[in-house]
């Protein structure tokens, strides 16, 4: 007898090894975060966050060459051949060479606009940069939640469908006997065919938002959303008012910074342009040993461009109709923001309204009504038009219901992305 117990007990402590041992492999091959989890994986890992990280630091790097000032030129001549002399490269203390060295100055302050242009380059592709995080942000909490959301109605339907073809296994033995008829078991059979396709598209669904959750994270292993409180922002509106989100919007997008700063750009190249209309001054020395009127000759160079036909005109011109372009293309970016968060705004309270309407204690009694419902009808408790009806709605609704609740959580993230920050709610 103790021999028994003790080989039982090996068995289960064996079971209980192996058990865990799939559990430890198969966390190993899922990749299981909070949101929270993943705007962090986001954020180091996304290549294209990466290739735009090194856009900032290229016109970071572009900053610092503007800085620098031109280099001196440095030419010089030597006497190739002598006639006098014979000699070839006479270049010794008899000889001939010339050596002369040149600098242009930018004597109208071009390299300083060129720097501040430079920096607010940098700024633009920085803004730039926090748009791209923005939007990838975006559409990585609309994948986390749809998937969170379809596959809960999904996990919700499979034990019932089982149910329902294990009742179906039975009526084909029944129907095999000639219990019942042909047209319960296909009616039956039907019920399975018509929820099982809606899982089905709903399955294929959360094979590309898997795809999507791996390539926003760069990850190879699927990636799952860890059990949270995912639920508890359904049904709450944002506190703030509509003409205060505008507002916000305005001061907080990306688009509009951009935008503004493609207007400074465009007010600092013109100040540039206006600039190179002035000519540099170009001076130096030269030093000739023996070709001029006489030996060793020294002389300083200058030389300035006389802007006779030449003043930069057209370039000038250029950037002043740029300067009132990008004035026109921010008030377009401006009405496109506020006409953006407008419509996030009712389509969020539209269908907040919905889920409201359906009632948060919805799911409950869905779960309710489906408990003993297999069982009832296996006892003739229900009629089997009763029972298909009542089977057919409680999986709809629970696709439907799990569907509106990831339209309602997109919808509260597009509102976000429309206003530019996290609202607090």
């Amino acid at each position: 007898m103790k021999h028994n117990k003790k080989k039982k007990m090996r068995v289960l402590l064996v079971s209980f090894i192996c058990w865990l041992t799939v559990v430890t492999v198969h966390g190993q091959d899922t990749l299981q975060v909070s949101l929270q989890q993943a705007d962090s994986l986001l954020m180091v890992r996304n290549l294209s966050l990466i290739a735009s990280r090194y856009e900032v630091d290229m016109a970071d790097a572009r900053k610092v060459q503007e800085k620098l000032f031109t280099n001196p030129e440095l030419s010089t001549e030597w006497s190739l051949h002598n006639p006098s002399s014979g000699k070839w490269f006479d270049v010794g203390a008899n000889g001939q060479k010339i050596i002369q060295l040149e600098k242009v100055f930018r004597i109208a302050g071009q390299r300083k606009a060129s720097v501040r242009l430079a920096e607010e380059e940098k700024k633009l592709t920085q803004w730039q940069y926090y748009e791209l995080a923005r939007s990838l942000k975006y559409e990585l909490h609309v994948s986390y939640y749809r998937y969170y959301f379809l596959n809960n109605a999904v996990t919700n339907i499979a034990s019932r469908l089982a149910l329902l073809r294990n009742l179906i296994s039975i009526y084909e033995e029944q129907y095999a006997k000639g219990n019942i008829s042909l047209q319960e078991l296909t009616r039956l059979k039907s019920v399975y065919f018509e929820i099982n396709n809606q899982v089905n598209e709903t399955r294929t669904e959360l094979v590309r938002l898997e795809q999507s959750l791996q390539l926003l994270l760069a990850d190879d292993r699927p990636v799952r959303p860890a059990p949270a409180a995912t639920e508890s922002m359904l049904g709450v509106m944002p506190t703030a008012t509509l003409p205060d989100l505008v507002t916000r919007s305005l001061e907080n997008r990306p688009e509009i910074q951009a935008a503004k700063s493609i207007g400074n750009q465009r007010a600092l190249q013109y100040a540039l342009e206006r600039k190179n209309g002035i000519p540099n001054l170009t001076a130096g020395g030269v030093y000739d040993q023996a070709g001029s009127y006489v030996n060793n000759y020294t002389a300083l160079q200058v030389g300035l461009q006389i802007p006779l036909f030449n003043r930069n005109q057209g370039r000038i011109q250029e950037a002043r109709l740029g300067v009132a372009q990008s004035q026109v293309l921010r008030q377009s970016k401006q009405q496109e923001v506020t006409r953006e968060v407008e419509s996030a705004w009712k389509i969020f309270q539209l269908l907040d309204a919905q889920y409201k309407a359906v009632g948060t204690d919805f799911e409950a009694q869905l779960e309710l009504l489906s408990k003993g419902l297999v069982s009832n009808y296996s006892k003739n408790n229900l009629s089997l038009l009763e029972f298909t009806d009542m089977f057919e709605s409680y999986n709809s609704s629970i696709i439907e219901l799990n569907q509106l609740k990831a339209d309602l959580t997109k919808s509260y993230e597009e509102l976000n992305y429309a206003v530019g920050e996290d609202l607090q709610r």
